[in-house]
């Protein structure tokens, strides 16, 4: 929220899975176009990842000249992470349509990989990649 203006979004599930896992789900990201690259909510996202999931340091490769920087989207995704694995969730699953760019490059940046690819998954004919991250 800036003032009475909403300028980002984001719609999130807990569940039990098939197996008795808790899985988070992520529907929905949205922010305003204005706001996506917002100086204020930028920090770098490879120290994000290593003060919340210390475990996947190594996992990082190394490190970049000029850090990753963290806008307004990755803070709300992160944030919903961050409160799911305090819940006890240990997967957190979404799809992302395999033509939107900065959606697959933000979730590759927080760490998600391309689970599987799902054919014709949107009514508009296009495909998705279910992204997972373990937690």
């Amino acid at each position: 929220m800036d003032g009475d203006d909403c300028v980002g979004c984001i719609v999130c599930k807990l569940e039990k899975s098939a197996n008795n896992v808790l899985r988070g789900y992520i529907a929905m990201l949205a922010v305003r176009k204005d706001r996506r690259k917002c100086g204020r909510h930028a920090i770098s996202i490879r120290s994000w990842i290593c003060s919340t999931f210390p475990e996947r340091q190594n996992e990082l490769g190394p490190t970049r000249k000029s850090p990753l920087k963290k806008g307004l989207g990755s803070e709300l995704v992160c944030t919903a992470l961050q409160r799911m694995k305090e819940s006890g969730c240990e997967e957190v699953v979404l799809e992302a349509e395999e033509s939107n760019r900065g959606a697959l490059r933000l979730y590759g940046n927080l760490g998600f990989i391309r689970a599987k690819r799902l054919e014709k998954y949107y009514l508009n004919g296009s495909d998705a990649f279910r992204l997972k991250m373990t937690l």
